[in-house]
């Protein structure tokens, strides 16, 4: 099997695509541990206990503003400890699920609460996919070089712009945003709840074609989006046992219940980091977050084209945002070899609009 991982690196975010064979399979999407929303399981954490829940629970923060249950827990009130990240925030819509930990004793606390490692989580993905791919695919030199620096000699470096562009990842995040994708005769439409990943099948025709068309289609955009933990599948109800068998078969192999007469089926899979959606939209479900509206700006002053300031103009909330982000401005004011202004205006819509100056 050929795999290949492209490479998109632009202001605010990395985006990387797993191509197996010539196909998208997997699509991440990598940003700054800025907040919460960028932690991830496994990692060790130097957390400080801020409340007692019970006697085997506590709340913990790693300094980001929000408290995570650790357990078992016997440690007092404001003692610093290192823990493992169970499972991180999870964001709800209207609110964020807290994040779980556990404590580790074989590894010292730092002196305050953070991450335990200081390589940025795109290196750590970067050094993680390298062994496994022929070859990393990126958009210029500059990114080669860096993830030549990040990797070393681990694959084979190439540039290839097409490749990058032609993978249109402008494209999936919509349909990521919007949780719509078509299927022949029908549409699969993606929705987080509270309570678990819900995907309603529909369209008109054969209802065992479009349903043995949504169950392939699902296995594949389940792993293409990483979407994990309960899933809820409801497909076009049938009578036909010998259907949803063949049905059932189309599913990924990964623990799943039977389809029943009514087309219901549950599918259970591992969840260590947020998903795609969850990653673009936040608590907000169907519309992007503010951090992935300054994100879209940013990069869109970064394929901006000329010589002249670039002047980002937005809703003052997104505007707020970027300012907060010191080291991304300033890495595409180098970029671009201009100045950087940031322009609030509460009549823009969307993400906003980048103005280059002629002058």
């Amino acid at each position: 099997m050929k795999r290949q991982l492209i490479w998109d690196a632009g202001p605010g975010e990395m985006r990387a695509g797993l191509i197996e064979d010539g196909s998208l399979v997997e699509f991440r999407i990598i940003r700054q541990r800025r907040d919460k929303a960028l932690l991830l399981a496994r990692e060790i954490y130097t957390v400080k206990i801020t409340d007692r829940i019970d006697g085997s629970r506590a709340f913990a923060t790693i300094g980001l503003g929000e408290d995570g249950v650790i357990a078992p827990c016997p440690h007092p009130i404001g003692q610093l400890v290192a823990a493992e990240m169970v499972r991180p925030a999870i964001p709800e819509p209207g609110r964020w699920k807290r994040a779980k930990y556990r404590p580790i004793d074989s590894i010292a606390a730092r002196t305050q609460p953070g991450w335990h490692f200081s390589d940025e989580p795109w290196v750590v993905f970067l050094r993680e996919m390298a062994p496994l791919v022929e070859a990393i695919i990126c958009a210029d030199a500059a990114t080669a070089n860096e993830v030549e620096g990040d990797i070393g000699s681990a694959c084979a470096i190439r540039i290839d712009p097409e490749v990058v562009a032609g993978a249109d990842f402008e494209e999936l995040i919509d349909h990521a945003v919007s949780g719509e994708f078509a299927i022949p005769n029908g549409m699969i439409t993606i929705e987080r709840t509270r309570a678990m990943t819900v995907i309603d099948v529909d369209g008109t025709g054969d209802p065992h074609a479009i349903n043995l068309s949504a169950a392939q289609e699902i296995t594949r955009l389940l792993r293409l989006l990483d979407i994990g933990g309960s899933i809820a599948i409801d497909f076009i109800a049938s009578a036909n046992r010998d259907q949803r068998k063949a049905v059932d078969a189309a599913l990924d192999p990964a623990e799943h219940t039977a389809v029943n007469g009514y087309g219901m089926a549950q599918i259970i899979r591992p969840r260590t980091r947020l998903t795609i959606p969850e990653i673009l939209c936040g608590t907000t479900p169907g519309r992007l977050s503010g951090e992935s509206l300054a994100v879209a700006l940013l990069r869109e002053a970064g394929r901006s084209q000329g010589f002249g300031k670039r002047r980002l103009v937005a809703r003052p909330a997104i505007i707020d945002i970027i300012r907060q982000w010191p080291e991304e401005t300033a890495a595409l004011r180098h970029s671009l070899g201009a100045e950087i202004e940031l322009v609030p205006d509460p009549a823009t819509t969307g993400y906003g609009h980048v103005h280059v100056s002629q002058n």
